[in-house]
């Protein structure tokens, strides 16, 4: 093995799921932009930067991708962001058939992703509970099943999605740290920088 040491400098995480399930309104909401009912879809993938303190460590940038849930855009998307350090699986807990495809997507990270530390989101947790689609026993056991951690979220309201990608972001920083020939360089403090994470042309309607 080479004894080059390879330089650290940034933390790179994608959102997975199905169309409409809230990915790019929690990336707006994390970046501090307005919730929007009617966001539009993403096509392809798009980008934000986010500083993220480490517990116990340094300040470290994180470049977030927004990935396209429609599947005519989804191969491209996943090879375009398939050397990143996590991923946050998101599902609809009001839409049955994106908590079933959790699975799916999980065959999808394991065919192109090298073992990335992940978190699932079971988005639009706001609306009342009679209306969800799953229910809590249910999350309980896929969580278990998969070996997630799981986090309740919402866009609408902003619930634990600061909190689901800090637990994200220092499973992904550990991990990284712990590989051999790794040192991490944070000479440069990094500046949080706004970038898309708004969607392209198509609506996509009810993402909460």
């Amino acid at each position: 093995m080479s004894d080059k040491k390879i330089k650290f400098t940034s933390i790179k995480l994608a959102l997975l799921g199905d169309q409409a399930v809230g990915k790019t309104s929690i990336c707006k909401v994390l970046m501090k932009k307005e919730f929007d009912s009617d966001q539009i879809s993403t096509i392809g993938y798009d980008k934000v930067e986010k500083n993220f303190q480490i517990k116990n460590g340094p300040e470290m940038k994180v470049v977030i991708f927004d990935t396209a849930g429609q599947e005519r855009f989804r191969s491209a998307a996943l090879q375009t962001v398939r050397h990143v350090h996590g991923l946050v699986i998101v599902f609809d807990v009001t839409d049955r058939k994106t908590f079933d495809n959790i699975e799916h997507w999980l065959n999808v990270i394991k065919d192109t992703f090298d073992q990335p530390s992940m978190v699932l989101f079971g988005n639009k947790s706001d609306v009342d509970k009679k209306k969800w689609a799953v229910t809590e026993d249910e999350l309980k056991i896929a969580a278990e099943k998969y070996k997630l951690t799981f986090f309740e979220t919402s866009a609408k309201t902003a619930k634990n999605i600061d909190e689901g990608f800090s637990y994200v972001v220092n499973e992904a920083f550990n991990k990284i740290k712990g590989k051999e020939n790794v040192v991490v360089d944070i000479r440069k403090k990094p500046k949080s920088k706004s970038g898309g994470c708004f969607g392209k042309k198509k609506k996509e309607t009810n993402d909460k």
